[in-house]
């Protein structure tokens, strides 16, 4: 999504007498030379008169000003300038007023970084000092903290997971006011908490992130998030070096120390889906099950965790378990290698892949269907996979009469 596509809108609009802006985060990123996505535009322009000037259009959000323009295939929110009036559940006026003049618009909004509006020309609208906190890395919110926390409790997040993904220091009244109004967080949607710990996990510098939620008690609502953000925080630093979120939440669990059961509970406060869930869940307990400790890498034996697990589960494992010993690369190095050389080497990798089925089991050795069956052709696997049994009916069959015989024993 480009600035340039997004310019015809500009364009149009100045071209019938109004005021048209980028404005918020494409302003900030654009500044930073980071990747521009997606690209607001404010104007004194009313919906009604955007409606009217592009056909092409999807009222999204009328009571607060704004239209979806699509310019090419792609839409572009276009809102007009407003104010906002109380706000009575800690996330969203109750009111919005449209309004004739920029700053009193770029003044409604977070943060500095994200109050500054720019026109074609690439001029810049920066009333509140935003790109000069921009130079200082700072987060500074517009205006008086208290009220702009006490409005939106969720930009108390927001804050952190700038912070996280600019590697940007929080100015220090934005600090203390987020000290005075963490209890807040207690009153906004767990679904929008998660999509912020998510993000901010995402980011380049996860460990500012995890270090601004203990120093300012935004878990504080929420005892296991407190607890588990506190005692992640020195191993944090790693969370940057894992790829994908459930890899992320199962390093943090596991440097929290939290057990398989705990993590199911936190997944579930967050309400995250069944998927997400398992997948983070199964990682913390395979984390459990070997231990790593901190930069001492030891032999992993990959045989039974592939056919417990699979590839792609141990080798999301292995990616892990890279991070838990960073400052031993050489070793885990080969520990990825030595992964490789023994899923190439099982002849066997799942039940299916067996000379025998459940069905052969039961004519073989004339019984009747039974939990018997899921142990034997187990542990027939492993005996093929792992041990050199040769994965022919006859040797199969042989060595289940065997297996059936310790199993009722």
């Amino acid at each position: 999504m480009t600035l340039h596509l997004a310019s015809r809108i500009l364009e149009t609009l100045e071209q019938h007498g109004y005021e048209a802006y980028y404005v918020g985060g494409c302003v900030r990123d654009w500044l930073l030379s980071r990747p521009v996505h997606d690209i607001d535009i404010c104007t004194n322009a009313h919906p009604g008169d955007v409606i009217r000037l592009f056909p092409d259009h999807v009222p999204t959000g009328l009571k607060h000003g704004t239209v979806s323009v699509r310019i090419d295939g792609q839409f572009f929110e276009v809102t007009t300038y407003r104010t906002e009036g109380k706000y009575e559940d800690y996330r969203r006026p109750a009111e919005v007023q449209f309004v004739s003049e920029l700053k009193l618009d770029l003044a409604r909004r977070d943060f500095t970084m994200n109050a500054m509006a720019m026109n074609r020309e690439k001029e810049l609208q920066d009333p509140f000092g935003g790109r000069d906190d921009l130079a200082k890395k700072l987060v500074r919110a517009v205006g008086e903290p208290l009220e702009r926390f006490r409005e939106d409790a969720l930009r108390l997040l927001r804050c952190v997971r700038f912070a996280a993904q600019l590697g940007f220091s929080i100015e220090p009244h934005t600090l203390a006011a987020m000290q005075k109004t963490a209890p807040l967080l207690a009153h906004i949607a767990v679904e929008r908490v998660r999509e912020e710990l998510n993000k901010m996990l995402a980011s380049e510098s996860p460990h500012i992130g995890c270090a601004i939620i203990n120093e300012t008690g935004l878990c504080g609502y929420s005892p296991v998030l407190q607890r588990l953000f506190r005692d992640a925080a020195a191993e944090s630093w790693r969370v940057v070096h894992v790829q994908g979120l459930p890899q992320k939440w199962s390093l943090l669990l596991y440097a929290a120390r939290f057990p398989a059961e705990e993590s199911k509970a936190v997944c579930q406060l967050l309400k995250m889906s069944k998927r997400e869930t398992e997948a983070i869940v199964g990682f913390v307990e395979l984390l459990h099950r070997l231990q790593p400790r901190w930069d001492a890498p030891e032999p992993v034996e990959w045989g039974q965790l592939l056919l417990d697990a699979g590839w792609d589960t141990c080798e999301k494992l292995a990616g892990i378990l890279r991070v838990c010993w960073w400052n031993q690369q050489a070793q885990t190095h080969s520990m990825m290698q030595t992964l490789v050389e023994t899923y190439q080497a099982m002849p066997v990798r799942t039940i299916k892949e067996l000379a025998v089925t459940g069905l052969d089991l039961q004519v073989a050795l004339q019984k009747k269907a039974g939990e018997w069956i899921v142990h034997v052709l187990r542990a027939l696997l492993v005996q093929t996979a792992l041990h050199g049994l040769p994965n022919t009916p006859e040797a199969l069959i042989e060595a289940a009469k065997k297996e059936v015989a310790q199993y009722e024993h």
